[in-house]
């Protein structure tokens, strides 16, 4: 299978680096070199690695890795920081902020590829747990998997339930919904997420999602 991986530095050296690290591993690697872009990426993509600097333009990773468990990820993403400075307190601070991997550089490459293969490993070992347990959706093939079956749907209502996803059980409301998936309050007032929701339901069951009358819609899992 495929990852995909998202590289944050300003230093090219760094990013030629990381990509020679992931050149073996099957990844879509994309790049970007500053917090707007970042931002801009997380809102239309899910990455499964995002590796970056510690120092960045105009900002930290740690900083970076608050923005990133702030936007309704369904699946949140494996975060490797990577900094020259060996300072049990700055790896400790990284650690304790949410990411995953510390690594000082500069670090052999062949050392940094089996970190990245270790890495993939753990990835690839949750998605088939995912899939096993019963629901699971696949951000890179765009597929929606029940059970061991796979289901396809298209660009917006994957994005409406993906948002779902991202907290089952929770009753999402119609302005919610439009904002998150239209940027536009205004469409909750009309019957496109009615049909959007009707479509779901035809492609994945009747049950998946459940509305609530005058509140919203919530994805209903089985847990």
């Amino acid at each position: 299978m495929g990852y995909k991986a998202l590289i944050y530095s300003i230093n090219h050296n760094n990013i030629d680096f990381y990509k020679k690290g992931l050149l073996n591993l099957n990844c879509k690697i994309n790049v970007v070199y500053s917090f707007t872009d970042f931002e801009r990426f997380l809102l239309s993509e899910t990455p499964q690695i995002i590796i970056m600097d510690l120092e960045l333009d105009n900002t930290d990773a740690i900083t970076v890795i608050k923005e990133i468990k702030s936007h309704l990820l369904s699946t949140q993403p494996f975060i490797i920081i990577c900094s020259n400075k060996a300072d049990d307190f700055i790896e400790i601070s990284a650690l304790n902020s949410g990411a995953d991997e510390f690594i000082e550089l500069p670090i052999n490459h062949l050392i940094f590829e089996s970190k990245m293969k270790a890495l993939c490993k753990r990835i690839k070992n949750g998605i088939e747990q995912n899939i096993q347990q019963g629901f699971f959706i696949d951000h890179e093939q765009y597929k929606i998997y029940l059970g061991e079956v796979a289901h396809t749907l298209p660009r917006l209502e994957f994005k409406l339930l993906n948002l779902l996803f991202s907290q089952p059980n929770k009753i999402f409301s119609k302005d919610e919904i439009a904002s998150q998936i239209w940027n536009n309050k205004d469409i909750s007032a009309k019957r496109t997420i009615d049909i959007h929701i009707r479509n779901i339901r035809k492609e994945l069951g009747e049950d998946i999602i459940k509305t609530y009358r005058g509140l919203g819609y919530c994805l209903r899992l089985n847990t």
